[in-house]
Formats: structure tokens, sequence, C-alpha cells
């Protein structure tokens, strides 16, 4: 029995300061059963699970009383309580206060919703029951019944001015909470039944897989897509009305855009994104779309150039893609289109008689339509920051040359033309040309970013960084091995063109999938919907003749679409304020109305031509250091407060008068250029053209001025048309909301000038590219961004001042309080996962070399914190934390998941000393006996030839602790004495590593979101398995019908022993659930690390010069039997070869305390350390004169820094030593042992500064960069 709220208020109500939704609507209900309910009166109301309880007292005072509570809360009582509160409320205040309710203090209603909650206490308030049982009492089965004929409570909800939308969309689905929670009882029951089906099913499948990737849980997935479909459907009958539309109108009159058809497709292709109709209705769309312009253009301006340029690139040693400094060569049949300096396209040839003596004065129609009559704040939340990165979009495709009109001096490509130039001049002024193929520091070639605001150049130096870390990486990495640390001569020269050129490649795709992924998913509403789906058109696809879809065909930017892209009426706040006071200073204090075309070229003659070299340029009062760079907090600054700052609306009347002379002269090069209007640009699209300007805007101050300026909606110019039209609302598929022609035509321009670019399609693969580079564009829709590479960009180029989980990054095109409150309304769960205060800059990292502060900082846990048990907890928190936990409060929320981590923490260490400090000799047998069988069973031949060759990684050593682990605790492992198991091994592993990646090496907050899902998806896999077991050997029974179940694809039940030794031993202040989360921490996170530090031993002796190390070790593991110390020998090689190949370099640690390290190092409370293992290991004062060479004898009590983790899971030095010895001895005695041939018998990997340390990083078989070794073959004789 529970009390929501109580109210009293005047009959008939009046207004009401209720915020939030629910409290909206609990007020909207009140009033709306008071104003049905007549004086003298008692009634109770039942909506769906609430019951409101009103008494209309009336009388001179003209109060009523309303108590809305659940359906056990008993009737009497509440209206014991009614009466009581209206007569303490009457006895309290004033008659003469109730029409200015602000002025009223009455907390004691506070007091009596807590009191009350129990209705024994209201029944024996007054003793009232005479006069109840007096008085009739209405009983109304629901509110529908209290509402006069013929309404509806949809409509009086639909119709309230009282509620704001969210409030409204918050009815509707309380309104089918009922339903949906029956639904939910029934898709769990069937979703249980699936998950027992996929069991048994995975378990029959081959352990074979010849090759092809494993499908597993289908029945499960099909079902979660169906329950999808049904909770969001895809299409409703509020769609019929544009279907039915388009199918009439698409080849007449063209199709009416007020029905939304195109946003309606756009909701259709995301909601069905893993179906092959959603490819079908893509592939329509970008046909559709591609094909509104011409390709190649039909006309021009004005004629075009015949000759392309020549890059300075001597074309006979070029092996690679590259694109031109002007844009020229993208189509090699038409080298010349759209190169920097043709003319114009004319995508629209005007068939209009009027005169252009006929057209009103532009400065009339800026002050008629156009100008500023106030602000408004962007209706989808869009941040000033979308607008800023529109900027480097429009201007990389849009240069009119001042002195002729029709020849736009930037290529039609998105080139970032505005970072790289569009000469060889340009392109030589921002390059260092010294063979690393990278920029000078910050610098870009477009000297008109500096005149726009200051968030669109923060955002283009950020990308010039981003050719530099990527000019690093491909150098780094040397794909093709062809690239010097040091070149020299001729050499210089064409390593740094390679590098150059690859690098522009790769930022340029970057730069496109940034508009494709951030951009156009921000245009389309579909960050704001949460979903990963984008529109793709760069894909490669055949029309119905089977004839393939062009790419490639090049393009050239159209005066349509010049016009298409004044997009002013979007300036925010900020920015406008920037712009005036820019302009000001331009003009030097004249007053915008009187500033005339002429007034414009003297000033931008005298003040805006920028004569410095582009390492001096400098913008938003931020300065360059020393090095060149600017400071990483001054760009912050600049792109948060963008991000911050909500953008203007479309709208007309929205351009700020301080552009007055530019919107002059946009028209005037509208009318110079013979442009179309408006009702002929939409019908070149296919759409409806306007009837009748209130078509147009029906805003009747708009359509009436629009009217009597150009009388006849037909002579509506397309520059003013565009700009003055409505504009679209918000909705699934609308998120940028401008007017529905720039709408419609925007997707078309978007396609137009992504799918017609070679480089970014034919062209845009690995082997241009590079592998990595390749990788490096394309998005990963497990981010947590909902799709795009901005987020990337930032992490990456300013890490200090977007910390991980930071809204600021995951969505900059949104204005976080926006997003915040529709993820609140949309994704409950998901909100507490962001950060969505303003970002702080994290706290400086020091960097710690010498071996005994390394040694200091990794073992004294107090004084310098790892972030290790908060991860930790966070992968198992959604298993072990309480639902009804984190609903009671905050106070609440936080003790009790507080409460869980001490537990798992605590727990965890517990089982892992039990399980590991003193290791079950039978442990290291299975290690040695079960890596022979793997090499054995893994293992290939050459043909006709004895030798075999193996993965010892990837088929190996990653498989060891899986298949220990998985015997211990009953997991089911796919293998060779398992084949009736249910997990693969690879795909297994993968998920391990995972879960070993983001508790212990998450070092890049980019894969921070990736990585806790990845990992929170594998522990709840493996907590399902281990729960019933724990059932089953906890139980008094000893019989569960989960753990029977299971035990189908497990081949025994040894794992019972096991956890029944460990539960009576530990588990008796836990309940299961906790305690199999402790397992799960005590054993899956460091299998991976295990692997790691074995696979860098034996890559360190495989090594020629290394052979006689290794046959004594093999010697060695034979007589471990025997002597007692041989295994302590073996573990001196081990340790020595970890100290020299260090697994990982360093980690990262918080200092608790102030503190000095050694002599020099300077330690605040709060301050990062990395702590360099690497660089520890080679301390000279520790290692002897000479640290860098080999010392077998030395001995495995003074190991280096092997333990990076400290005594923990299969990283114990107990169980390490146990382990570890047989296995290398198993290893290195296969007969004729050396590496595999070529690239095989070599980690790919490369060497990256961090902090002073050079670090492994390794490229997986994927291309993608990662922390752990991925492959290595070995061969070896029969």
């Amino acid at each position: 029995m529970k009390i929501y709220s109580i109210s009293i208020v005047l009959a008939p109500p009046s207004g009401s300061s209720v915020r939030g939704s629910i409290g909206e609507f609990i007020t909207f209900l009140t009033k709306t059963v008071v104003d049905r309910t007549p004086q003298g009166q008692r009634q109770t109301v039942q909506e769906q699970s609430h019951v409101a309880h009103v008494y209309n007292r009336g009388g001179a005072e003209q109060l009523a009383a309303v108590i809305i509570t659940d359906q056990e809360y008993p009737v009497r009582p509440a209206f014991s309580l009614l009466t009581k509160i209206l007569d303490d409320f009457t006895a309290k205040v004033p008659q003469s206060s109730f029409s200015n309710p602000s002025s009223i203090s009455f907390p004691e209603i506070n007091t009596y919703i807590e009191k009350y909650q129990d209705p024994r206490q209201a029944d024996t308030i007054m003793r009232v029951q005479q006069e109840l049982d007096e008085t009739k009492i209405v009983l109304h089965k629901t509110i529908e019944s209290v509402l006069q004929r013929g309404e509806k409570l949809d409509n009086l909800v639909e119709r309230s001015n009282a509620l704001s939308m969210q409030s409204k969309m918050f009815y509707k689905t309380a309104k089918k909470s009922l339903h949906s929670l029956i639904l939910l009882i029934i898709m769990s029951l069937i979703r249980r039944f699936s998950k027992r089906i996929d069991y048994i099913t995975d378990s029959r499948a081959p352990l074979d897989t010849d090759g092809a990737i494993p499908v597993t849980r289908s029945l499960e997935r099909t079902l979660d897509g169906v329950i999808d479909q049904l909770n969001r459907p895809a299409i409703s009958t509020s769609d019929l009305p544009a279907i039915w539309d388009a199918i009439r109108n698409m080849n007449g009159v063209g199709l009416d855009d007020r029905k939304l058809l195109l946003e309606k497709l756009i909701q259709i292709m995301s909601r069905t994104k893993d179906y092959a109709v959603s490819k079908k209705m893509q592939q329509m769309v970008i046909n559709l779309l591609y094909k509104d312009l011409p390709h190649p253009p039909t006309g021009y301006l004005c004629s075009i150039p015949v000759n392309p340029t020549q890059s300075h690139v001597p074309q006979t040693r070029v092996k690679y893609a590259f694109r031109s400094a002007d844009g020229s060569n993208n189509n090699p049949l038409f080298p010349t289109l759209g190169q920097a300096g043709s003319p114009y396209a004319r995508s629209v040839s005007s068939t209009r008689t009027i005169p252009k003596s006929a057209l009103p004065d532009p400065g009339l129609v800026f002050d008629t339509l156009l100008k500023r009559d106030k602000f408004e704040k962007h209706p989808a939340g869009i941040s000033a920051l979308f607008f800023a990165f529109a900027d480097l979009v429009i201007h990389s495709i849009f240069n009119t040359n001042h002195t002729d009109w029709t020849i736009n001096d930037a290529s039609s490509y998105l080139d970032l033309s505005i970072l790289y130039g569009s000469s060889d001049k340009e392109v030589d002024s921002i390059r260092k040309k010294d063979g690393s193929g990278a920029l000078y520091e910050d610098v870009f070639a477009d000297k008109r970013l500096l005149m726009m605001p200051p968030a669109s150049c923060a955002l283009l130096v950020l990308l010039s960084r981003n050719h530099n870390f990527i000019a690093q990486r491909i150098r780094d990495i040397n794909e093709n091995g062809n690239y010097s640390q040091n070149p020299e001569g001729d050499a210089i020269m064409l390593q740094d063109d390679e590098i150059f050129h690859r690098a522009r490649l790769v930022n340029c795709g970057y730069f496109m999938q940034i508009i494709l992924g951030d951009y156009v998913g921000a245009i389309l509403g579909l960050v704001r919907d949460e979903t990963d789906w984008r529109l793709n058109p760069l894909m490669t696809m055949r029309e119905a003749d089977h004839d393939f879809a062009p790419t490639g065909e090049g393009n050239v930017c159209s005066v349509e679409f010049n016009l298409l892209y004044r997009w002013h009426a979007t300036l925010s706040e900020p920015d406008t304020e920037w712009i005036t006071g820019f302009f000001d200073n331009v003009f030097e204090g004249a007053d915008p109305s009187a500033v005339t075309i002429q007034d414009f070229k003297r000033a931008a003659h005298k003040k805006l031509i920028v004569e410095e070299p582009v390492t001096k340029w400098e913008f938003g009062k931020i300065k360059r250091e020393a090095s060149g760079r600017f400071k990483d907090e001054d760009l912050a600054r600049l792109l948060q407060s963008a991000t911050k700052a909500y953008s203007g609306a479309f709208k007309a009347r929205g351009i700020p008068e301080a552009l007055r002379v530019i919107e002059i002269m946009g028209i005037q090069q509208s009318r110079s250029w013979g442009t179309c209007s408006l009702n002929e640009f939409r019908k070149f699209l296919g759409l409806k053209p306007y009837a009748s300007f209130k078509d147009w805007n029906p805003d009747p101050e708009i359509y009436d001025a629009a009217q009597a300026l150009y009388r006849d909606i037909d002579n509506l110019e397309l520059h003013v048309g565009l700009q003055a039209e409505e504009a679209k609302k918000p909705g699934p598929g609308a998120g940028l909301c401008p007017g529905y022609t720039i709408s419609r035509a925007i997707l078309a321009d978007a396609v137009s000038l992504s799918r017609g670019d070679r480089f970014l399609t034919a062209d845009f693969n690995p082997f241009n590219f590079t592998s990595w580079g390749y990788q490096y564009c394309q998005y990963d829709p497990q981010d947590g961004s909902y799709g795009g590479l901005l987020t990337k960009l930032l992490f990456q180029m300013l890490p200090d001042f977007y910390p991980r989980g930071s809204a600021y990054a995951h969505f900059p095109f949104l204005v976080p309080e926006y997003m915040e409150d529709h993820m609140r309304h949309m994704s409950p769960d998901l909100v507490d996962k962001y950060t969505w205060t303003e970002p702080r800059r994290l706290s400086p990292t020091v960097a710690v070399d010498r071996f005994a502060d390394v040694k200091k900082v990794l073992e004294d846990e107090s004084a310098y914190l790892s972030a290790y048990g908060g991860r930790l907890f966070k992968t198992v928190e959604p298993q072990v934390v309480k639902k009804k936990d984190t609903v009671r409060g905050e106070d609440r929320r936080v003790a009790a998941i507080e409460s869980a981590e001490r537990k798992l923490i605590a727990g965890a260490a517990d089982v892992s000393t039990a399980i590991f400090n003193k290791p079950d000799p039978e442990f290291a047998s299975y290690f040695v006996n079960r890596t022979k069988t793997l090499i054995e069973n893994k293992s290939f031949d050459k043909v006709g030839s004895r030798t075999k060759c193996v993965d010892i990684i990837k088929d190996v050593i990653n498989l060891l602790p899986i298949h220990w682990a998985s015997d211990i605790l009953g997991l089911p492992l796919k293998t060779y004495s398992n084949p009736r198991g249910v997990w693969y091994e690879e795909p297994t592993y993968q998920k391990w590593a995972d879960v070993a990646q983001y508790v212990y090496l998450n070092y890049d907050p980019v894969d921070d979101w990736k990585l806790r899902g990845c990992s929170q998806e594998a522990s709840k896999e493996i907590l399902e398995m281990l729960q019933p077991h724990l059932d089953h050997v906890a139980s008094t029974f000893r019989f569960s019908i989960s753990d029977a179940h299971n035990h189908m694809g497990i081949g025994g039940k040894n794992s019972h022993a096991f956890l029944k030794k460990l539960w009576h031993k530990l588990g008796k202040n836990y309940t299961r659930t906790e305690f199999t989360a402790q397992v799960f921490a005590a054993v899956v996170p460091t299998a991976a690390l295990y692997s790691q530090a074995l696979a860098h031993i034996v890559d360190f002796y495989l090594d020629q010069d290394k052979q006689v190390a290794r046959e004594e070790i093999v010697r060695l593991a034979a007589l471990m039997e025997k002597e007692k110390d041989a295994s302590g020998r073996i573990m001196g090689y081990a340790y020595e070869a970890l100290r020299l190949n260090p697994p990982i370099a360093g980690v990262y640690r918080t200092a608790a305390q102030d503190v000095i390290l050694g002599s020099a190092v300077e330690v605040k409370a709060g301050d990062n350390l990395f702590a360099s293992i690497s660089n520890a290991n080679q301390d000279s004062s520790v290692f002897g004169p000479e640290p860098a060479l080999a010392d077998y004898l030395r001995a495995a009590s003074n190991p280096g820094l092997a333990s990076f983790i400290g005594e923990t899971g299969l990283l114990t030095s107990e169980f390490f030593q146990a382990t570890v010895p047989g296995v290398l001895g198993a290893i290195f005695k296969l007969k004729d042992l050396q590496r595999g041939p070529g690239l095989s018998g070599s980690f790919t990997r490369f060497k990256e500064d961090f902090y002073g340390t050079q670090a492994t990083r390794y490229i997986n078989s994927s291309g993608h960069i990662t922390p752990l070794a991925d492959s290595l073959v070995i061969q070896f004789a029969q």
C-alpha cells in the first residue's frame, strides 16, 4: 500500500509549478478529476494501477483535496485523511492567499505523505466513520467514466498545454506498462526456453568449423530481434499516408515532403538493421539520392578547364593511390572533373522570366524575412559544435573566387582542402618534408577559417594532429618494410611523400566517417534515438539488371547546393556574440544595417588578408607555445563551450543582424548566377512544388511579408526560400530540423559527395590506406556513442580533457543537458553510465623509471592506488547488485554498490589465495599434458615433408589457461576431449582477453566503453554456468535441474568437488551469487595475462642465439621430478626473459598522498603515475653495467619486475612457478624447433612511446592494435 501524492487545489483548478514527467502527469490527473467532481461530492477514480480519491468540499473556500494511491490503499482511510488535510489547511492558511499559491507555506502536507503510508493511522484521525457512512462515495472503475460524453483521456493529454512532451510520452508509456509487463513475463519464459534449446543445439555443433565463424545462440538472437520489433515496430498505420502519397505522386507532381516519407524510411531501415530488408531498402534509398544529381553535371556557369594539374610526385615511383593537391584526377577518365579553380555546375536550368529589376531589394528582403527577431534554441538539442564542424564540411567544398563568382577555388571533394590546401604551394606550406610525412604543429592551410567562430579552428587543429598521429603510426608499423628511421638523400622525399599521401588518404577517410557517422547521424536524429545504424553511401552494390551501381564517377559542386548551406540562423548565442564583435572590429563600429558590399570589400582588403605563415596563425584569443602547438586546455575549452551551447533553430527571421551584408551578398550572388526558384529546385528533387506562400511557411507574418515582396510563390528565390521555409519538427529520422527542402537536398548532396569520390569508394582499401589505416577509419558501434569517429578523435587528441564516459566526448554534437534529459526518459538504465558535467582536466601523469621507485609503486597498494578493483567490480556489477537496491534513493544505491564492491574484492582475494598460493600438484602436470595435446591436435604438415607447424600462441599458449579453468570450474568449452561442449575456443579466449584488457590493460579511454560491455557479457555468460554448479554443491538435496542440463555440454563432474571445497571453506558469509562472482574474479581476468607472459618467454628463446639456453631448459625440465631445484633454475631463465622482453611495458597508478620518489620525482596526491617496468628492468644500479645482456644464472629470487599486477590469479608467483617450467619444457623439446617461415614466425608488433617508455603494441589478424600477442608460428620435425 502506498501514497503517491496529496494535493490541495482550488475548484475549479488553476496552474501548477510541478516539474518532471511523473509530477506533471499526477498534477494533470489531479486537475482533471477535481474539475469533474461536483461540489460536496467524494469520488474514487481508477486509472490503470493508480487510484485518485477526491473530495471537492466547495463552499466559500472553493477547495478540493486529492490523494493518489496504489490500488491496495483502502478507500475510507483515504477520505478520512482528505477531511483532516482540508481542515488543517483552512485553519492555518488564510483564504486571502488562495489566489497566490507561491506565497503559501504548508509543509505539513509532506509529513502526511510519510506518516499515513499506513492506512491504520489515517482511519483513526478523527473518527469520521459516521460522516462517511452518510456521504455517498462515487466509485469509478476508470477515469473515462468521470469525463464528459465524447471526452477521452488520451485526447485530453494530447491537447494539454500543461504537460511537456516528455510527460505526454510518459503517459503513453505508462498506459502500455501493464500489457508490457505481461508480455515481458511471457517473453522471459520463452527466452529461457530458447536458451535451453540453443545450448543443446550448440553442443551438437561440429568441433571443426572448417574455417567458418561459429554461429551460436541463434534462436536466442532471433527471439531478441522479434521482441525488439514488437517493442519498437519499424512501421505503423500512421506511415500509410506517406507511402500512399509516394505511390500516387512519385512520378507525377512530386512527393509531399510534409508527410515525411524519407524520415519514415530512415526509421524502418534503422529498426530493421539486422535484416536483409534493411540493406535492400538502403540500396534503393542510396540509388535514389545519388541519382538526384546528374553525373557528370549537364551544365556549368562558364567554360571548364581542359588540362588537369600535375602532382610533383614522380608517377613511375608511385605504387599507391593519392590525392592531388587541387582534386584533379579523381575520375581518371575526366581528370579535370571537380578540380579546384573550375566553374560551378548548374543543376537546375531556370525558366523564370521575371527580370532582376523586378526582384525585391536584397536589404529589404533581409530586414523583412531573414533578420533575427529573437534567439530560439534548437528544438532537437543540436550543439554549436555541430555547426562548427559543418563549417569544415562547407568550406571544404565551397570557396567562391572573390573576383569571379562563377569559379570555385576549392575542389568538389571532401579532401580536407581546408587543412591541406588546394594547390601544391599551399600543401607545401604545411609540410615538414623531413621523411616523416608529418605537418608542422597545429597548422592548416585555409585562412577563411580564422574568420569563423573559434570552435571550427579547434576542430581543424585536431584533424591536423590526427594527420601527424596517422603518419607516425604508419611509419612505426611499416607494413611494407620500406620505411627507414633515418632516410638519406633522395630517399627522404620519396619516403615523406608516400607517408604524407597515405596519411592524407586515411585522414580524409576518417573525416568522411565523421561526416557519415557523427554529422549525418545527428542530422537524421540517429544518435539522439540511440541507434548505431548509419546510411552507408560508400557500399558496393548492383542494380536490378545486375550492373554495378556507379561509384567514383567524380563530382562537381553546383550553385544550388552552394546556397543550401547558408546556415547563419543556427548561430548560438555565444557565437552570435563572437561574430558581432568580429564584424564590429572589421567595420570599426559601423551600424550593421548601414554596411554596404563596397564597405565589406574595402574592410576585407584592409583587415582580413592574412600575411603571416601558417605556423603563426592564431584564433579565439589563444596563443601558440614555443613548440608551435596550442595548449590542449585552450582547445578543449573552445570545444566544450561549443558542445554545451545550444545552436539556434532554423527559422525565418533567425539570422543575426551582424551578417546582414553577408546575406545581401549571398542574394546578389544567387541572382548573378541565374539561380532557379525554390519551386523549380523542389521539382528537380522530385518534391511537390508549393502552391502558395502559406504552404511554404504557415506563419502569417512570414507568408504575408513574402507575398508582398515576391507576389507569386513561383517567384520566390532559392536562397531566400531555403532560409525562411518552415522548419521541420524533431522526430524519428529528423534531428537537424531545417526547412523541408534543405532536409531532402542535404542527403542527396552527402551521397553524391561521398559516393562520387574515387578515394572514398574504389580506392578506399587496405592496399592504399594500409591495413591499420583502413581499420582506423572504421567506427565501432559498441563505443557508447552510437556510431561515428569524433569521439575517438577527442579522446586521442585531448586525453587529459575528455575522461572516459564523458558525454562531452560521446555526444559532442548534442547539448549534454538535452541528451541527459532525453536519455533519462528513453534509456534510464544507461544514463548513469555517462558523466554529464563539464569535464575537468585530469591529474598530470608522472613517469617513474628507477627500479626501486617502480617496485615501491607496485607493492605499496595503499599509497599508490590502482583501478583494477573498481573495474573488476564493474565487470560483475550487473549480476551482484540487486535491482531493488538501486531504486531506493541515491544514498541506499551508493551504499549497496559500495558494499557489493567490498565483498567482491575481499572474497576474490581469498579465493585467489585458496587456489593459487599453494596450488594443487596436479595443476603442473595438467599444464604439461595439455600443452602436448594441443600441439598434437593443432599442428599441420608441410606437403612432402616431415616438418610440422603450429601457431604456438593462438592454438596453444592462449588456450592453456582457458582449458584448465574450464575443467576446474565446469565450463562447457568445446575441445577435442569434450566435443559436446558449447563454447568454441577462440571466441572464448577473446572474451577472456577482453576481461583482462578491461581490468588490467585499459589504457585508452576510447576502448573503455566497449571493453566494459564485452567484459560484462563475458561475466554474465560464465556466471550463468557457475551458479548452477554452486547451487548443486551447496544444496542439501545435491540436485539442480539447471546444473544437470548444463552438464550435457561439460565432459565430467570434477568441478563439483573443486567448487564444493571452495564453498565450504570460504562461502559461508556470502550468497551463492556473490561467491560465484568471486570465483570468476579470482580466475578469469588473469588468464590472458598468464598467456601473454608465457608467450614472451617462448618468443625470447626462439631466437637462434638462444638455442643453448633453450636446450638447457629442456634438460632441466627432464630433471624436475628428480632434482628439486630444477624448476627454480628454469624460472631463472623465465624471469630473465620477462625482464628483457616484458609482456607489459608499464602500469598506471594514482598517488594517494604527496611523496617524493627517489631524489627528484615529486608526486602530488591525485597525480597519475606511469610506472615503467621496461625501464626499471634496465636499471644498471640493480642489473649491472650491461643490463641489456641476459644473465641466465640470475637467481629466481631476483627476477626483475615480472609480476606487474601483484600476487593475484594465475600470475601468483607460486602458481606461475609451478606451471611454467613444464610448459616450457614441453614446447622447447620439440625436435628441430625453430620459428615459422617468413613473418609468420614473429610477432606482428611495433614500438610506441609511453611517457619515455618504448611499449610494444601488437597487430592482430584483423588489423586491429591490441596489447596482447595474437599469433606466432613455429615449426618442428615429427
